[in-house]
């Protein structure tokens, strides 16, 4: 390539740790700010890229995010099994440890987005532990979120993420195999399954009858009673409907065997090829990079090949998969409206095609070339004969963790193409990004690299024995230092667990290193994250570079336009609010009385000039309940500093296949021995397998209901003890967890059923119809119990009747929803659910017009009744000057149980199963970079794997990982 042009830095800097780095850009913005503004007339390029940077980095500075890391102890666990975390939470630009927020919150949320468990923590200098029991909880899929109050000022895309499972053995005692795949047959797709059974020793379940159906979602597609063949094999056909998700098949025998395994299918329609050129665009005349990313429906890699066809069907470039799915290849871009097609080899042999995206006309090339060995990036730069004719300058820029490392002018006086080197000191370890901004700031190109500087922490660890007896007492001997083999301080956590129970994938495992300078700055499902990182060979490197062309980026920038937070970053742990007038003017200077049952605490303060009230130093409680007061208690309310919690939503990567569904027992091993615990732990012998627990429980009275048929007589009741659990909940999130088969559903046809339901008379439609015209008949959103629609009543007052609109399709679930959203659980005294005909009776007679109850009855609605504690109905409303306020308690964390043993009564003690051998949430090493744990090995023979990550609290993060052999002799 003819290398012309010019690229002119207009600052670079070089840094050797990331402290000094920001100290230096605090002084070099402040520097280029005064300089601007001597020619803030002239405005010439490099006045405004000067301006630009310093206007970005010091935004950055101001309001910096904020980046969590949460350490799990494992990430499968069994019914009651407790779950134990660490927190790391850093300054998003820095790595140092945060000191901005002093309050964390840690949400456990469902795969279908209902959060189930939720937790306040206090942060000490950037860091945090704790536990949370999943007694309670479900087999299932779920996601942990962690997040700061801070954090919700940017992108829910920064929230800390991670999906573990709770797995059940209830009834699975089988394992199961299968493959599957899809055929056309007489112009039908089918589907053909090939299901091999075994039983937990891994025999095969041969020649067995097995009654097996297939299911998609409750419809059933499939049923047979068929035999298993000598090896334990079932080989079926079925039909297979248009859209293949949801399809499961259960099989099982007349002694209670069964098994119910999803299916899988990554038919070739379902595939999804997209491909991506480097910089953003195809340019006519411009050599192009493309990266390519193959997934299939369950979002994971599939490996592709195939080749470019231009308009005459002519081949112009080959490409391969080179991981999971990724790959990329050289196009030569040659005509202006060329349309290039991919086709595509997927899985099984099937071939696709695949549009790439369309040429343009004009533009300009960005290719960045990352060699790993050596010390700077070649920045290249091709523009077509129009843009170079044009004298136009450019703005090229590299930007690491939100903040501008380098900036240059560039234009094409001199020829079409510029190439730059560019020293890799300018940039921290991580992501890297390349922006082209033309003289408006727009972005015209943009591209990831990977900067790896090598200075993350070196941790080892040495064991004091080679190998360990039963019971026997371990000494781990931590050793940190920086990139230079200098010791060093730092704050660690380590996990141990057993192999035999608990599956340790190190390449899928995401660590804190992998999350700090990769994950977390990219969009969507990352599969292997550490494949890309640990593995030391120009493959990765290259996988590496793939991932960045193919994968989109999370911005930790201040959100444009934003000038003040909406949010403000939690410090302490205080009740905050203001007393505020019928005007909502603040009153000042007004006595503010906090009152307290348990602990006792009786305090008082004065509002200040904005109306502003603070209770600090509080003793900590389990559920803390404050009744805060006025001296005025006329025409005054107060409100409290609590800000609206954001909406979570789960993990968007692929749903895990059950335990059951593989050969690896290590689960179930878990299992097995969670279910032994907890035998003895009920005083049973170890072997027995306890039926599903029935409990019985009293009637709940719902204090001041207007429940027709007596408080409590209900389907499902909630007292005011639920509902002070629930604490900060908003009545959708309660009601999702506790009323079974409550989902969003849809009205159509049933217009009587509609309007009755929205408090609608036949006069009312009448007066409507005067002013609108009658539309086709409307789908209307709407709640829906055990398929029946919901009809809200509170206080005795229906939800309709209060929202009178001139629309046919107002009230609707929307409006349902909006309200229980905004209504908080520590507002109402208790919630009765009448489904049944039992108890919907009395509610159908008294809530139905008469001009719909001829053609209804009582079976086809499920009404819900509200109690709030203002007694008002829908407008929930608090007493004049007095405001009962019931915050999130601060969770405590539990110590984790050490068995200690003597060497003379290892045998006198119950079964010692543990699945998490030993977890240490808080190690520190000294001055000398050192530090020893010790606990006990378990009572069986196997392999344990250690986990230790964490920082040296100043930019630096590290994670290692080791084994530990326990054998059962005596003398190892």
């Amino acid at each position: 390539m003819k290398i012309l042009g010019s690229a002119k830095p207009v600052f670079i800097y070089l840094i050797k740790v990331m402290r000094s780095f920001i100290a230096c850009l605090i002084f070099l913005a402040c520097f280029l700010f005064l300089g601007v503004e001597g020619y803030a007339q002239e405005k010439d390029p490099a006045s405004q890229l000067r301006e630009m940077k310093s206007a970005q980095d010091s935004l950055t500075l101001q309001n910096p995010a904020e980046k969590i890391y949460v350490q799990l102890d494992k990430s499968i666990y069994t019914p009651g099994d407790t779950l134990w975390f660490k927190a790391y939470l850093f300054n998003a630009p820095t790595l140092n440890l945060s000191a901005k927020s002093g309050i964390m919150y840690v949400s456990i949320v469902t795969d279908s987005n209902v959060m189930v468990k939720k937790q306040r923590l206090p942060v000490e200098k950037g860091l945090s532990w704790g536990n949370i029991s999943l007694k309670d909880i479900p087999a299932g899929t779920y996601t942990l979120i962690a997040y700061t109050q801070w954090l919700q000022n940017f992108s829910q895309d920064c929230f800390f993420r991670k999906q573990f499972t709770v797995a059940d053995d209830t009834g699975c005692n089988w394992l199961a195999n299968y493959t599957c795949s899809s055929v056309m047959a007489d112009n039908k797709e089918q589907a053909h399954v090939k299901l091999l059974l075994s039983d937990i020793y891994k025999a095969n379940v041969a020649g067995k009858p097995v009654q097996l159906s297939v299911l998609k979602g409750r419809r059933q597609l499939y049923r047979q009673a068929i035999q298993t063949d000598e090896k334990g094999l079932i080989d079926i056909t079925f039909k297979l409907p248009a859209k293949p998700g949801d399809i499961r098949i259960v099989a099982g025998d007349g002694a209670g065997n069964h098994v119910n395994i999803p299916l899988n299918f990554n038919r070739p329609q379902d595939a999804d090829v997209q491909f991506m050129p480097e910089g953003g665009e195809l340019i006519a005349g411009l050599p192009a990079h493309v990266g390519f990313k193959a997934i299939g429906l369950d979002g994971k890699g599939i490996n592709v090949s195939g080749a470019v066809l231009d308009h005459e069907k002519q081949v112009v470039a080959n490409f391969e998969s080179e991981h999971l799915g990724m790959g990329s290849f050289n196009l030569p871009v040659v005509n202006t409206g060329e349309n290039y097609t991919a086709k595509v080899t997927l899985p099984g042999g099937a071939i696709r095609e695949f549009t790439l995206p369309d040429v343009k006309k004009e533009g300009i090339g960005l290719n960045v070339i990352n060699p790993p060995n050596e010390d700077s990036v070649k920045v290249l730069l091709s523009a077509t004969d129009k843009i170079a004719r044009s004298g136009e300058s450019y703005f090229l820029i590299g930007k690491a963790r939100e903040i501008i490392c380098y900036g240059a002018m560039v234009d094409f006086k001199n020829g079409t193409s510029i190439s730059q080197k560019i020293n890799k000191k300018l940039f921290p370890s991580g992501i890297t990004h390349f922006l082209l901004l033309d003289k408006n700031n727009k972005p015209l190109n943009e591209r990831l690299i990977f900067i790896n500087r090598h200075d993350n922490l070196h941790l080892n660890i040495n064991a004091d024995k080679m190998a360990y007896n039963l019971r026997d007492s371990i000494a781990l001997h931590i050793s940190a230092q920086d990139a230079l083999g200098n010791p060093l301080r730092g704050n660690f956590s380590m996990a141990v667990t057993d192999d035999a129970q608990v599956h340790q994938d190190s390449l899928s495992n995401e660590n804190i290193v992998t999350r700090m300078l990769l994950t977390s700055e990219l969009k969507g499902f990352v599969e292997q994250p550490n494949y890309y990182l640990i593995a030391n060979n120009s493959q990765a490197k290259e996988a590496l570079d793939n991932l960045l062309l193919t994968q989109g980026w999370v911005s930790y920038n201040w959100p444009d336009g934003k000038d003040n937070p909406g949010y403000a970053a939690e410090t302490e742990t205080a009740v905050k609010g203001r007393v505020i007038n019928v005007f909502n003017k603040p009153v000042k200077q007004t006595k503010v009385q906090l009152f307290s049952k348990s602990p006792v605490v009786v305090t008082d303060t004065l509002t200040d000039k904005d109306g502003r009230f603070a209770f600090r130093n509080l003793p900590l409680a389990d559920t803390p309940a404050y009744f805060i007061k006025t001296a005025k208690n006329f025409n005054v309310g107060i409100v409290m500093d609590d800000a609206p919690p954001p909406v979570l939503l789960a993990s968007a990567g692929p749903t895990p296949m059950p335990w059951y569904v593989s050969n690896d027992t290590t689960l179930f091993n878990s299992l097995k021995n969670n279910r032994i615990r907890q035998n003895l732990a009920d005083n049973l012998p170890a072997d027995t397998k306890a039926l599903k627990e029935v409990k019985i429980t009293a009637k709940k009275i719902v204090k001041g209901s207007q429940n027709l048929n007596g408080a409590g007589n209900a389907d499902l009741a909630f007292d005011e003890g639920d509902m002070v659990k629930a604490g900060k909940k908003s009545l959708l999130n309660f009601l999702e967890q506790h009323v079974p088969n409550l989902k969003w559903g849809t009205l159509t046809k049933q217009y009587n059923l509609r309007f009755a339901l929205q408090d609608k008379s036949k006069d009312e439609i009448s007066a409507i119809f005067q002013f609108v015209p009658i539309p086709p008949t409307p789908t209307i959103p709407w709640y829906l119990i055990d398929n029946k629609p919901m009809m809200l009543i509170v206080d005795g007052i229906s939800f309709g009747s209060v929202i009178k609109v001139m629309s046919l399709n107002e009230p609707n679930g929307n409006d349902i929803k909006s309200y229980l959203e905004s209504n908080t659980a520590e507002d109402v005294k208790g919630i009765e659910v009448n489904s049944s005909s039992k108890y919907s009776w009395e509610y159908f007679w008294r809530y139905i017009l008469e001009d719909w109850k001829h053609s209804l009855n009582p079976a086809q609605i499920a009404f819900v009744e509200i109690t709030t504690r203002s007694g008002k109905g829908p407008a929930i409303g608090h007493t004049p000057g007095a405001y009962l306020y019931k915050p999130l308690a601060l969770s405590v964390p539990s110590r984790f149980y050490r068995p200690r043993y003597l060497p003379d009564n290892t045998n006198k003690h119950t079964p010692d199963l543990r699945s998490t051998i030993h977890w240490e949430p808080n190690v520190t090493t000294g001055a000398d970079g050192k530090a020893t744990i010790s606990f006990y090995t378990a009572d069986k023979p196997s392999t344990y794997t250690y986990i230790l990550e964490g920082t040296n609290m100043d930019g630096s993060v590290g994670y290692t990982y080791g084994k530990i052999k326990v054998t059962g002799n005596t003398n190892p």
